[in-house]
This record gives structure tokens, C-alpha cells and sequence, in this order.
């Protein structure tokens, strides 16, 4: 929570002979070399008439393309024309991503939308200001987001900013937005009904508050909650997860509707509106085992277990899919796992990621650094 305030190898330097075997071409008797001919000829014959050889078993895990035919993996420069490096924030689709990168100069921090070649700035600021860009959402038309800084004297700053997709410059839709709560989560601004919702500190101890404004701009209604809580799936909020707390809140303001979720001793608990995960770390780091359950405790699924982390922080996207990883190779590389709850499957989607993120329904992950950094993105919602 934020509180603003090896490539290839030399070729061998003689033929490989089988063990136990001395070959002397010079001194092979006529015969066994007859012999030896015959030989070959009579099993290549045979090899030609036997039935192929099974193919290799299939791996626990189904590459992305084999579970999902029209899966479509799309890729990004990690940079820019002018040669600075890139950083995605949130992709509204598979090409179209909206990221930060410096100024040539390197004094001051862009916000741009890109989407395949053609970039466009959306905000420029200072880099000693401290910006920092987050709470991204959209619905198609209208990209929406959290913008927090310092001035001069060192106060901290806060905006709720929005633009077209289309064209158009941005524009300021609130500064009025109180300390703005930051999950890392979907939710952390909710884009409905032509207003934007964000969760911040109530400024009392054991209270938080949900503000909304209309999109168009004007004073945000404030509503203070008992305890802390993120916004969901709105109009849903879900209460903080610690770990042994007892009990999660799933809370709908709108109907004054609670559901309770239990928590079991040593057992981390997330949830959406509509699924939770639990998270079980073992006596070792291999023994992790995470499960999916229904806020109502039904439908309870092992999905995981072993050296697995979620690597997101939202449960379930689009109410289907779970984003894991897996360490190998010494630390060395990361795999990145797709659960799909409607299949009850996972599959396979890179041996090798970097950085990994989902927001909108679109999974991405880098690969390489400095001049072969590249982006790729999966959107789910065509899976």
C-alpha cells in the first residue's frame, strides 16, 4: 500500500565413437566392412518400416498456444524512437500502452501513450518532483489515472487525471483527493457510471474514506468507512489482507451487503467480489500451496503448489484467470503461468519473463534489458 503524502559452441575436433569401441579405418579387415555395410543397410531398412517413434510426453504445463489456438502474444520496443528507454504502466489493449520514460535530456519524466509506432505525450514533469503515475483505468474511451508529486518545498501532491483515447490533451478532473491509498490493485481507481472512485485515508485512526467524482470534474463526494479497505469490482470494497487477522470483509456500500471470509491460522488471504486466494508458504520454499474459494467458502480449488508465487496482486482476473510464477534454474529464470479457472488448467505462457504485470485484462512481461528490452502482451479477454 502507498500512502501519498549464451550462444553456440566449437564444433567437436574428431567423431564421436561409442564407448568400448576403437575405430582404425586403415586396418578394418575387408570383410567386417562388408559385413558391417550389410549390416547398416538391414537396419536402415528396418527403421524405415517401423512405425515412427512415440512423440515425447506432454509437460504438466501446455505451452500457451497449445491450450489456447488463437492466442496471440503481441510485442513492444522497450524503446523509444528517440532512444529512451520505455516502462509500461498499463496496456489498454495488446498494442495500445500507456508508460513512462525520460526526456532525452533525462530531466524530466514523460507520460505517454503508445500504441505501435506512434507515440504521444501525455504528461511532462520534473524529474526532481518525484511524479509518480499510477491507478490506471479505462473503459474504451477514456484513460483515467492517479497522479502524485512534490512541489518545491517538498509538499506532496495529488491529482485524478483523465484523457480520450482519440486525441485531445488531458485534463485535471480533481486535485481535491484527500491522501490517496494505493493496493496495487485494479481497483485503485474505479472507473463507473461516469464518475471516478478512489479509497483514501479517512485522517482518523481505524476509518477510511471513498471519494467520488463526476468524470467531468467538481467536488468529489466523500464517505467515511470503520476500517480499511481497496476497491474491488466496484461497487465492491474488500478489507486489507494480513496475515492470521481471522476474517476478511468483502463490503458493498450501495446495498450494505457484508460478506465475512475466514481466515485459517498461518494462511494469507486475498479477495475480489467474487474469488479469494489463499496463500500457505511451507517449511520450505517449495512447499507453497495456493488455493482459489468463493467468498462463500464453496468451490474450494488447489491450483498451485511447490516453488509458485501469485505475481499479481488481483485475484482472478476477468474472474478466470490466475497470473503465477516459478523460479528455475538457480534463480536464474522465471516462469510465468496462466491458471484458467473455467478449464481448470494451466498452461505455459514464457520460460523467461522479467518484469510481469496485469491490469485490464492484459497480462505482460519483459525479456532482455538495456537495447533488447522487449514488452510482450497477452489480452486475456481474447482467450
Amino acid at each position: 500500500m502507498t500512502l501519498s503524502a549464451p550462444r553456440g559452441t566449437a564444433p567437436p575436433t574428431e567423431d564421436p565413437v561409442p564407448p568400448g569401441r576403437h575405430r582404425h579405418p586403415g586396418t578394418l579387415p575387408v570383410t567386417r566392412a562388408v559385413a558391417l555395410l550389410l549390416a547398416l543397410g538391414a537396419a536402415g531398412f528396418m527403421l524405415a518400416l517401423s512405425p515412427q517413434r512415440p512423440a515425447p510426453p506432454r509437460s504438466a504445463e501446455p505451452a500457451l498456444t497449445e491450450a489456447y489456438a488463437g492466442a496471440t502474444v503481441r510485442d513492444t520496443p522497450g524503446t523509444l524512437t528517440d532512444g529512451s528507454v520505455y516502462s509500461p504502466l498499463y496496456f489498454v489493449g495488446a498494442t495500445a500502452s500507456v508508460g513512462t520514460a525520460l526526456s532525452p535530456g533525462g530531466d524530466d519524466l514523460r507520460l505517454l501513450l503508445r500504441d505501435g509506432g506512434e507515440e504521444r505525450e501525455l504528461r511532462r514533469m520534473p524529474k526532481d518532483r518525484a511524479a509518480e503515475f499510477a491507478g490506471f483505468t479505462s473503459d474504451g474511451t477514456i484513460l483515467a489515472w492517479v497522479e502524485l508529486s512534490g512541489d518545491a518545498g517538498g509538499a506532496g501532491r495529488a491529482g485524478i487525471w483523465a484523457a480520450r483515447l482519440d486525441g485531445g490533451a488531458p485534463r485535471l478532473v480533481t486535485a481535491d483527493t484527500g491522501a490517496v491509498l494505493l493496493f496495487d490493485k485494479q481497483g485503485d481507481l474505479a472507473l463507473h457510471d461516469g464518475q471516478l472512485s478512489w479509497m483514501a485515508d479517512a485522517g482518523k485512526p481505524g476509518y477510511s474514506a471513498i471519494r467520488t467524482v463526476p468524470l467531468a470534474g467538481g467536488r468529489p463526494v466523500v464517505r467515511e468507512l470503520a476500517g480499511g479497505y481497496a476497491i474491488s469490482a466496484w461497487p465492491w470494497l474488500v478489507s486489507e489482507a494480513v496475515a492470521d487477522a481471522g476474517a476478511i470483509e468483502l463490503n458493498n456500500p450501495q446495498t450494505e451487503e457484508r460478506i465475512v471470509v475466514g481466515v485459517q491460522p498461518g494462511e494469507l488471504m486475498t479477495c475480489s467480489a467474487t474469488w479469494c486466494r489463499s496463500l500457505i508458504i511451507g517449511s520450505t520454499e517449495a512447499s507453497t500451496v495456493i488455493e482459489l474459494v468463493r467468498p462463500d467458502g464453496s468451490e474450494r480449488l488447489r491450483t498451485a503448489t511447490g516453488a509458485v508465487s501469485s505475481a499479481i496482486t488481483d485475484v482472478a482476473v476477468l474472474d478466470r484467470f490466475e497470473v503465477y510464477t516459478r523460479t528455475t534454474q538457480g534463480l536464474t529464470t522465471t516462469r510465468v503461468q496462466l491458471y484458467d479457472l473455467k478449464t481448470r488448467s494451466p498452461a505455459l505462457v514464457t520460460a523467461n519473463a522479467g518484469r510481469v504485470a496485469c491490469r485490464g485484462g492484459v497480462l505482460w512481461w519483459s525479456t532482455g534489458d538495456n537495447e533488447t528490452l522487449r514488452w510482450h502482451a497477452l489480452d486475456l479477454r481474447t482467450l
